[in-house]
């Protein structure tokens, strides 16, 4: 009987799974980038991707929701999102992958631009940046051209990466436009 009431368990939560999986992770449909729209409030975020394993409240206007999805290290979070306080709206969700992987699908050419800090002329570190639709970019971090592995992709309200990336919001709109 335990046996049975186990395995109805799991096939109930089969599909429940599968949907927190398939808002996990970016996809390219009819070739277009599907993810988040960073428009979803709390509630729809906690209905895609379950309740988070850790809130942290940082900085003065931030909050965070950290996830562990798949198969993660119990120190490590596969997720991490961001929340004004004042105002309740997701600015960023990132992506962590162990193991690295390469994300190129995500970053077509002609639409993705390579990034430097503090600059080109000595690069200290690079990313890759996809601008999307309604003001959200896509970063692909520590890479500047396809091919490259990466452990972290981070969407982001393109306003708020004065606050998160000062360095390539002047570089995006320089005299900070």
């Amino acid at each position: 009987m335990r046996f049975t009431a186990v395995l109805l368990g799991l096939l109930c939560a089969g599909p429940v799974f599968s949907q927190i999986r398939q808002a996990a992770d970016p996809q390219i449909k009819e070739g277009q980038l599907t993810w988040f729209e960073l428009t979803e409030t709390k509630q729809q975020t906690a209905k895609a991707l379950g309740m988070p394993r850790m809130v942290a409240v940082f900085g003065q206007d931030f909050v965070s929701w950290q996830y562990q999805i798949g198969v993660v290290d119990h120190e490590e979070y596969s997720h991490q999102l961001v929340f004004r306080t004042s105002t309740h709206a997701l600015i960023s969700v990132t992506r962590n992958y162990d193991p690295e992987r390469t994300v190129d699908e995500l970053f077509p050419d002609g639409e993705t631009t390579a990034h430097y800090y503090p600059n080109a002329e000595k690069p200290q570190y690079s990313l890759r940046l996809r601008r999307l639709s309604n003001g959200r970019v896509l970063m692909a971090m520590g890479t500047s051209k396809a091919g490259q592995v990466t452990g972290q992709i981070v969407l982001i309200r393109e306003p708020e990466l004065r606050y998160f990336y000062p360095w390539l919001f002047e570089q995006l709109n320089p005299g900070g436009q």
